[in-house]
């Protein structure tokens, strides 16, 4: 302030202290630097060359600080900030691009990362602090995460329309063992339920096809390479002409879809807002996934 006016009266007048006080502030200063910041005389107050370097230098901590401030003012009320949120590709489609459509209305000034993963991996980047939250499905338990459920799916059996599967509204597993499969990767959460459930039935699953995309895993079935088994919710979201489903039975492959976040992860008030958007538009999914027959 008196760098500004020159004036250490008019600086004390502005910051409401009397003159001597405010002088006995800055001979503190100066004894504390151990800097001469100021040259005085009866007439006028002005810098060093010390003054100047410590001033400038000054200015932009006080202008960082007044940044700091309306940055954090502005995650306070969801108007800034970063939010990183991680999903399953079968959800990332559908789902949660309607949240961040949603969401961007609402909160435009806020940066949204969107990391696609599979489950294990999303798990792990939950953990490691890498995500604020993730839609995924319900794993082991774990003391360090907790997971709030939105709805249940089921995985479907698809293949072409006039396959002998798809004349009928059920699928037993014994059906699919001599099919050619069309499978997502070992890494795939899908994955394991569909080798539990032969397994269930005392049956070794054989994968014809390996890939790690769904889109790729519909586009073999609609050339007729062999059968795929997907979740429901992903149906919607993509071209299912000349395709066909079934539900599977005995057992029917169900897994708990949620949000999962570290324990003592603290939401900013941004995430908070796109989780209750999730757990809105999950109510919808929830009613989208009781058919009768899915496509």
């Amino acid at each position: 302030m008196a760098a500004e006016l020159l004036s250490f009266t008019r600086a004390a007048q502005r910051l409401h202290m009397t003159q001597p006080a405010f002088s006995q502030l800055i001979r503190e200063l100066e004894a504390g630097l151990d800097v001469k910041l100021f040259e005085r005389t009866t007439r006028r107050v002005g810098l060093t060359p010390a003054g100047e370097a410590f001033y400038e230098k000054a200015q932009r901590g006080v202008q960082s600080l007044f940044e700091g401030y309306e940055n954090a003012r502005a995650v306070a009320r969801a108007e800034g900030g970063h939010l990183a949120v991680g999903s399953l590709q079968s959800l990332a489609m559908g789902l949660v691009i309607q949240a961040l459509a949603n969401f961007r209305r609402c909160c435009p000034g806020v940066t949204v990362s969107l990391r696609e993963d599979y489950n294990g991996a999303l798990y792990g980047h939950v953990l490691r602090g890498e995500l604020d939250f993730a839609l995924c499905a319900q794993s082991e338990k774990n003391s360090e995460i907790v997971f709030d459920k939105l709805f249940e799916e089921e995985l479907v059996a698809v293949m072409p329309h006039g396959h002998p599967l798809s004349l009928n509204d059920i699928c037993k597993w014994q059906e699919l063992q001599h099919e050619q499969l069309i499978l997502m990767s070992n890494q795939s959460s899908t994955r394991e339920q569909i080798t539990e459930a032969f397994a269930a039935n005392g049956l070794m699953e054989k994968s014809a096809y390996d890939v790690a995309s769904m889109f790729t895993a519909l586009r073999m079935v609609g050339q007729g390479f062999g059968v795929t088994l997907l979740p429901v919710t992903v149906l919607p979201q993509v071209n299912m002409q000349g395709l066909a489903t079934c539900r599977l039975e005995d057992p029917t492959p169900i897994r708990q879809i949620g949000i999962c976040c570290r324990v003592d992860r603290i939401l900013s008030p941004a995430a908070v807002h796109f989780k209750a958007l999730l757990q809105s538009l999950a109510t919808e999914v929830k009613r989208s996934t009781i058919l009768d027959k899915p496509f």
